[in-house]
């Protein structure tokens, strides 16, 4: 009866584990998140990383310099099909990336908008700060890469190459959904296949 009570306790826990609020507490620097869901032909790759683990800083660009680290992050991570390489027999082709960060402004982490139309500044959309880099401790960046698979019926893994892109990554916890059941992996530079 016990245990029954503990495994109860723990499943309430869940919700509140998965929320927004508890992801963005934890922020550890050479740590990220990675969830892969496969629906269909569909797969979904969200990836939740400290800015550290990408760029030599968290705080909005204040230079030139800076500005052009982020867009060429930016630039590398719409290149997803270098970064994730999905089973081969699937036939996959990636079909969307989208990025978001407090610390950027949306065009910043666009390579297609000319780096003179990006603001300086973080976003001042809805859901960013923009605020002063005096008043920023930690920053993080949300990317959601989408794949769409020829065979998705071929598809049981996902090769990543986050690590060797950007060394300063050096574990992340994965996650998959897949029509074949979950899965959950912990993921380093020399264990860097979550398959299912």
């Amino acid at each position: 009866m016990k245990r029954t009570g503990f495994f109860l306790g723990m499943l309430c826990l869940v919700p509140y584990l998965l929320s927004p609020a508890y992801a963005h507490e934890a922020h550890e620097h050479g740590a990220a998140k990675l969830n892969v869901a496969v629906d269909g032909e569909q797969v979904s790759i969200g990836l939740e990383s400290p800015l550290a683990n990408l760029l030599p800083f968290e705080h909005v660009p204040a230079t030139p310099g800076q500005r052009r680290q982020v867009r060429e992050m930016a630039r590398r991570m719409h290149q997803a099909e270098t970064l994730f390489h999905l089973t081969p027999s699937a036939e996959c082709r990636l079909e969307k990336v989208t990025l978001a960060s407090e610390r950027f402004d949306a065009a910043l982490l666009d390579p297609n908008i000319p780096p003179e139309a990006a603001r300086a500044g973080g976003s001042k959309e809805p859901g960013g700060k923009g605020k002063k880099p005096a008043e920023e401790k930690h920053g993080d960046l949300d990317a959601e890469f989408v794949f769409v698979c020829a065979k998705p019926e071929n598809l049981y893994s996902v090769e990543i190459l986050l690590f060797s892109a950007w060394p300063r990554l050096q574990k992340m916890e994965a996650q998959a959904v897949t029509p074949k059941g979950q899965r959950a992996a912990s993921l380093t530079c020399k264990k860097n296949v979550l398959s299912w």
